[in-house]
């Protein structure tokens, strides 16, 4: 497990599929549900945070609307300016636009984010303590449906124990 870093800003940001959900169903059909492709993306985001900006980012999944997944992350100011630099494809990617091989024209290649599934980033913002206060609630209230189930759970075990 990851230890809790100093200095860090949780700040968050939406991944979403990039054109209309048309588009998507057309595409996908009913071969694969849009969660799935969801889920894949937002591994996707962290395994390139991870290999262009730092691995000991960390991620959460904060909440979702209709089909834009919320994302937290906690990073440095420093790891917050090279996440946006990415983000608006400020940075040149040095090793690809000196790549002849690959790049034989000399064309000035950025560092971006490429997904495979043509979800992007969007809507990058601080937490504020007003979306920190609905996530509390929000835990609370599950942690609070919790108890009643394990209640429920052992008085279904007391009957068995009867018989």
């Amino acid at each position: 497990m990851i230890k809790n870093r100093k200095g860090v800003l949780p700040i968050l940001l939406d991944l979403h599929y990039m054109y209309p959900m048309n588009r998507f169903e057309e595409f996908y059909g009913d071969s694969v549900s849009y969660s799935e492709i969801e889920q894949s993306s937002y591994i996707d985001l962290k395994e390139m945070v991870f290999e262009q900006i730092n691995r000991g980012i960390k991620f959460r999944k904060f909440g979702r609307d209709k089909k834009i997944l919320t994302v937290k992350m906690d990073v440095t100011p420093k790891e917050y300016e090279t996440f946006l630099s990415i983000v608006r494809e400020d940075t040149i990617d040095e090793e690809a636009t000196n790549d002849l091989d690959m790049n034989p024209e000399g064309e000035i290649k950025y560092n971006r984010f490429n997904f495979l599934h043509d979800f992007t980033v969007s809507n990058i913002r601080d937490l504020t303590n007003a979306e920190r206060i609905k996530f509390k609630k929000a835990i609370v209230e599950s942690e609070e449906e919790i108890p009643e189930m394990e209640e429920d759970i052992e008085e279904d075990d007391l009957d068995d124990d009867d018989q």
